[in-house]
């Protein structure tokens, strides 16, 4: 929901381009080979460039080329033209332009034009998205083994998102040549596939340099920026938070970057550490960016008083967020995720235009609130008033249905979907709805009917599992758990991680934990990451943090103690716990899924808060079946409104025992 600044690649136009404008300053060049006719005109041109009026560049070189004929432009007059449409980012004026300067091509102009020419005509291409035209201009000139025509088709290359092709060209550049510049794109390249391997290999890389330029580039923020940005994305938090103690001119986008990627890594509360760090320092001022990142991890964390402060924030800080559609929608989420639906449906509704990303938040709103009619409403609201890609809003409504329990609502609008609009993520959404429901038959014809036409999808078949391990279907999770890790089909670590976990719990759930913990050890022995819960809350504006079986707390034993008295009172009422979220080597220790993340931050919240008090919470993952069963019943018990935000939806747990989702998660 906020900015992408972190891709730092759309800040290094100038930087590539610069030694073009510095070889085009008309003011220091000779104009004794030139009529003093064509120096004016390129002078009119470069000011033009300059006041960022590239249309008007044009029209004077169109002027130019067809109201005066005995002026032969030249290399500088072809550069200003063609920048003037990549600014305009205007494939059908570079095409012509391209085309006069081949039938007006000069045999006087040097290797050294011709190069930043054929460079430029490069930007042109890849910048408007024809990387076949820029490649073939690249490899024709041999242009391989200089940097600035690498780095402009590396830039490119990212820019559309081909991020292996760009390391590829850094690769194969000569060292000599490479500059700070394809440093800096081979940086962005690796943290755009998140690469842990080759984010390794550029640092060993930027080791091998002589001292001297070690010691530039260390101070360069561009680069050190970007490093943070690529450790972060590739997870290695300890080498990014090293680069950062370690640059001592950290600004304002070096603070973003890192509290981006903690949020990325599943460190909200890193990421609002970072963004109260500046403002006790009050050294480094917000930007608007900072603000949308603070607001998300605020989200992330379901943390609604951190919401509303930092929207305070950003009232006093003198943005105009009112017409700001990145804000309003970052704030809306924010409290939609939150639970604060009032406050969300009151920002939506003040949008001057309610774009298709804010429709499609305010439908994903409604649904993890548990108002899968308000969303339906809101879609056919809108839906009429739409053109283009609505992707994202489907989605959205086929999910809040599926929170909903809404199974003919959502096959009436994927009937409405013409076929080759439906993607593979609509298509699991509706997988999803009818698996929520308990109707796994359908489900599975469904996923049927998907491979008539296309190839196999793992995704609808973790959706499926979800659901095998809901109704307690074992058979069925059984067979296409055996079906995927069997076949050639190509999965994920986390899509392998999902279907050996998923297929385990529903074994669980009918009593086979020797299957069970078959299948779990495949985790370990084949070391497919298995992700840790954790649950955050917040109390008397501090923020608290619980793993399974945590004992960190200093209070761990009132904590414990606590959670014992709650089990006791929960057996009287004839509370068993669901086997399903147990393995075989679990069920000997008695505390194991009594200790659950979230259960430690419920029993934290007795001890600490007044009775009455609502208690809320936040899960990175789905909560559990036996959490979710025990939070109704620890609600009812103590009579406290319960909130817990997991990873899918928002749950309410109200005193007379039940929860908003109606056991639709």
């Amino acid at each position: 929901m906020f900015t992408n600044r972190c891709l730092f690649i759309h800040r290094l136009s100038s930087s590539i381009i610069v030694w073009r404008y510095n070889q085009t300053n008309l003011k220091t060049q000779n104009v004794t080979s030139h009529s003093k006719e064509l120096y004016n005109w390129n002078i009119a041109m470069t000011e033009s460039n300059k006041h960022k009026t590239p249309k008007n560049t044009l029209i004077l070189f169109d002027k130019l080329i067809n109201q005066y004929p005995n002026i032969t432009p030249n290399f500088i007059t072809y550069l200003l033209a063609l920048s003037a449409c990549i600014r305009l980012g205007n494939l059908h004026e570079g095409k012509r332009i391209h085309e006069y300067i081949r039938q007006k091509w000069s045999t006087t102009i040097d290797t050294n034009e011709q190069i930043k020419i054929h460079t430029c005509l490069i930007q042109l291409y890849a910048t408007c998205g024809d990387l076949k035209t820029a490649e073939e201009i690249f490899y024709n000139e041999q242009l391989n083994q200089y940097a600035f025509p690498v780095n402009t088709l590396m830039k490119g290359y990212i820019v559309n998102n081909q991020a292996k092709q760009a390391i590829q060209l850094a690769e194969y550049l000569p060292k000599n040549e490479r500059n700070i510049i394809t440093y800096l794109l081979w940086t962005n390249a690796i943290a755009q596939l998140g690469d842990i391997t080759m984010a390794n290999t550029i640092h060993l890389e930027l080791k091998t340099l002589p001292l001297s330029t070690q010691a530039f580039f260390a101070n360069d923020q561009r680069l050190m920026n970007a490093l943070i940005n690529m450790d972060g994305k590739c997870g290695n938090i300890t080498r990014m938070e090293e680069t950062f103690k370690n640059f001592k001119q950290a600004d304002i986008i070096t603070y973003t970057t890192l509290a981006k990627a903690y949020i990325v890594n599943n460190l909200p509360i890193k990421a609002l550490a970072i963004y109260d760090h500046l403002k006790q320092t009050n050294q480094i001022g917000c930007d608007e960016v900072m603000y949308l990142v603070a607001s998300n991890a605020a989200g992330k964390l379901g943390l609604l008083s951190r919401a509303r402060s930092i929207h305070n924030d950003i009232i006093s800080s003198g943005i105009t967020y009112e017409t700001n559609e990145k804000i309003l929608n970052t704030l809306m989420d924010t409290y939609g995720k939150c639970g604060d639906l009032n406050s969300a449906r009151e920002i939506f509704n003040k949008l001057k235009i309610q774009s298709k990303p804010s429709i499609s938040s305010m439908i994903n709103i409604y649904g993890i609130n548990s108002q899968a009619l308000e969303a339906v409403a809101l879609y056919y609201k809108t839906k009429d008033k739409l053109t283009g890609n609505i992707q994202s809003i489907l989605i959205s409504v086929l999910t809040a249905c599926a929170h909903g329990g809404l199974v003919e609502e959502a096959q009436k609008i994927f009937d409405d979907i013409p076929n080759e609009k439906r993607s593979i993520k609509i298509w699991n959404a509706l997988v999803d709805v009818y698996g929520r429901a308990g109707q796994l038959s359908e489900a599975h014809s469904l996923i049927d009917l998907f491979e008539k036409t296309h190839p196999r999808a793992p995704v609808l078949y973790i959706s499926l599992l979800a659901a095998c391990r809901t109704h307690k279907n074992a058979k069925l999770a059984l067979e296409i758990h055996d079906e995927l890790m069997s076949s050639n089909t190509l999965l994920t670590d986390d899509q392998r991680s999902a279907i050996v976990v998923l297929t385990a719990n529903v074994h669980s759930s009918i009593g086979d934990h020797n299957r069970s913990l078959s299948l779990r050890q495949t985790l370990y022995r084949d070391k497919i990451p298995k992700y840790a819960g954790v649950t955050w809350t917040e109390i008397n504006g501090i923020m608290y943090e619980f793993y399974a079986q945590d004992i960190r707390h200093p209070r761990s034993k009132e904590i414990y103690e606590q959670l014992e008295i709650l089990h006791e009172r929960l057996k009287k009422l004839g509370y068993q716990p669901d086997e399903s979220v147990l393995t075989k080597e679990e069920r000997n220790i008695e505390w194991s899924i009594h200790g659950h993340s979230e259960r430690l931050a419920i029993a934290w919240n007795l001890i600490s808060t007044s009775p009455g008090t609502t208690i809320q919470l936040t899960k990175n993952l789905r909560m559990c079946i036996d959490c979710h069963e025990v939070s109704k019943l620890i609600a009812q018990l103590t009579q406290r409104e319960i909130i817990v935000r997991d990873r899918l939806r928002i749950h309410y747990f109200t005193k007379d025992g039940h929860c908003s989702c109606d056991n639709h998660f």
